[in-house]
Formats: C-alpha cells, structure tokens, sequence
C-alpha cells in the first residue's frame, strides 16, 4: 500500500516527554533540517504535564505533524506469555488490564493500554500510559491543528532500531536522564523488564543497579548492551558491558547530536 500523501508530507516536531525535562526539535525537508529546538523544564499539576509554553511554540512552527516519545518514567509495561488466546484483541486486552492491576492496584484504571502486533508463538508486549496524559497530548495537537503521528515508548523505538545488534539472549539496558529500563530477551523475545529510577550519578550506580537486576532475573550470564544516547560511555569498572550507538539517518549524527538522540535518533 502506498503512503498517503499527508503521509509525505516532510515538516514534523518531534516531542520528547523524559522524567524531568520536555525537548523538541522540528524538522523540514527530506533531509530533516534541524529548524527549530525546545528545551523545558517538564512541570506536572496534578500529576499531568504543563505543556502551555510547548503549545506556544508548537503555535509559531511551520510544521503540522507531531511523533511523541515517552520516558520509561511514564509508561508502564507488563508482557503476555504466548498462549492461544492472545489473537483474540479483546481477550489479550483484558489479560494486560489484569496484570497492571495486579501489579499496580486502582492507579490503573485510568491507563490507555497498547499491546504490540499479534504474532503466532510470540509473547504479546503491553504498554500502558495515564490516560489523562493521551488526552492532554491530543488536545495540544488538536488546539495547535497538528496531526498527532505517533507515541511511542523510548524503550520501544531504541529496541526497534537496535534490535538487529543484540543476539536472541542478551540483556539491554537503556539509560535515559534519571531512569534505566533493563530488558530481557530470551530466544529473541522480551521475557521481563526492571524499570526504575536512576539516580544521580548515573555512571556511579549503573553497574550495581545492572548486577542486582541481573540476579534478579535470574541472568547473570547473558550478555549485556547498553544504550545510552544522551551520554558520554564511562569506565563501568569490573561490569562487562557491550555499548550501542545509534545508527546515523537523516537529520541524526550520533556524533554531533547526542542531546537530541531521544527526538531525532529513534
């Protein structure tokens, strides 16, 4: 099927929602120059996300597509074992609905849940978001008269793009500002997840926080990846550790655009 042709069209913002901190960069061309930067603090009121000053400068852009990518700070995720059932959408629907309240009581309730693609013999992967978050972004496009692309975990997108580099039983490690998500694969599929939050100073913690997630899922043997856009890779001691830089692609050098990784790298 060919692409529609709001679908060429080349102009978009991408938005990157971290634990503490709002960026986005707005593209034009092909080429994807770099026309435009935000860098803001992220402030919640009531636990949702301030965007006025986003809506300001979403309202002076040229461009009118929005792709959004969420910190690990904000998404939950729960996997789904591989059995029969998970064809049925709204049977995988409920088994998701179930492990997050499970997991995470009443809080869940309000949450929009996406489940990744249905594939035969394949554990199915949920990702949960407050769905007053959904909202709130809908409506900044809609006020602002973008075209809400894409949102997408941070977690998904870096797997997505990294997938063909890590073999069928590894661990990845995905560093962001203030949180790490530690994922592992099994015959190639994603068999558990440890995310939580990475304090300061990340390269301090990071090898421990890596062992103890290890040994708790029961991996201390598979290798271990980490991908790490936005930083520098430090000495990680004794912790053996293969790191991953993101493939350069149009409007992104992993060289010279390491601050903007999380917008325009994934």
């Amino acid at each position: 099927m060919l692409p529609s042709f709001a679908e060429l069209r080349p102009d978009r913002v991408v938005l990157f929602l971290g634990a503490d901190s709002l960026l986005a960069v707005e593209q034009h061309g092909w080429q994807r120059r770099r026309a435009a930067e935000l860098r803001l603090p992220l402030r919640l009121q009531d636990g949702l996300p301030q965007l006025d000053l986003l809506a300001q400068w979403l309202g002076e852009r040229r461009a009118r597509r929005l792709e959004v990518r969420l910190s690990s700070a904000w998404v939950r995720f729960a996997i789904l074992p591989w059995q029969n059932a998970l064809s049925d959408e709204t049977v995988a629907q409920a088994m998701a609905q179930a492990l997050f309240a499970e997991q995470y009581g009443a809080a869940s309730a309000g949450w929009e849940i996406t489940l990744s693609p249905f594939k035969p013999g394949s554990a199915r992967v949920a990702s949960a978001l407050d769905g007053r978050w959904l909202a709130a972004l809908r409506e900044l496009a809609q006020q602002q008269r973008y075209r809400l692309v894409s949102m997408e975990p941070v977690l998904v997108s870096l797997f997505n793009r990294l997938a063909d580099k890590l073999p069928q039983d590894a661990l990845l490690a995905v560093v962001e500002p203030r949180r790490l998500a530690l994922l592992q694969l099994q015959r190639g599929q994603w068999a558990s997840l440890y995310n939580r939050v990475l304090p300061e100073p990340w390269e301090r913690r990071l090898p421990s926080l890596i062992t103890q997630a290890s040994a708790t899922l029961d991996a201390l043997n598979s290798p271990v990846y980490i991908a790490a856009p936005l930083f520098q890779r430090p000495d990680l001691g004794r912790l053996s550790a293969t790191w991953l830089r993101l493939p350069a692609q149009r409007g992104y050098d992993p060289r010279r655009d390491p601050e903007w990784a999380l917008c325009t790298g994934v």
